[in-house]
């Protein structure tokens, strides 16, 4: 069973990035979410940028028809490569000539390297930031009582 305080920040988080948070919570619960923010002992649930836009990744591939823990794999594989490359403008997910998948971190979007792969889903990270940014902003924001 999770905390009340796992419950809140986890709710607020997939609100921001779109997720929906009963299936997360399940995959989260499954395992198949291991860069969940907090998980580590002494560490906080604070979801920052990077949590973010990887909670946004999961909530697309679960959208695309991918499977909770499949969608959990391939959004801290995006996760990671963010943390990597936190300059990235785009992210990937190709399959290969053997038939593999493999994520695809690009800083330069005139000649992405997944566009040599022709099946690929495509993240355009600074979209996907400036679309989170009024969310984020709005939560900051004291409600105002109109007269």
């Amino acid at each position: 069973m999770t905390s009340a305080r796992f419950d809140l920040a986890i709710a607020e988080a997939c609100r921001i990035a779109q997720a929906p948070f009963e299936e997360f919570v399940s995959t989260v619960m499954a395992g198949g979410y291991p860069c969940l923010p907090g998980v580590a002992p002494g560490t906080p649930r604070r979801f920052d940028e990077t949590d973010l836009l990887a909670l946004y990744i999961y909530g697309r591939l679960l959208a695309f028809g991918f499977g909770g823990l499949r969608a959990g794999e391939y959004a801290c594989r995006a996760h990671a490569g963010l943390r990597a490359e936190p300059r990235a403008q785009s992210i990937s997910i190709a399959l290969t000539s053997d038939g593999g998948k493999r994520v695809v971190i690009e800083q330069d979007l005139q000649r992405p390297a997944a566009a040599m792969l022709p099946e690929r889903i495509h993240f355009d990270i600074a979209a996907i930031r400036r679309q989170m940014q009024p969310i984020e902003r709005s939560t900051a924001e004291p409600a105002r009582r109109s007269r």
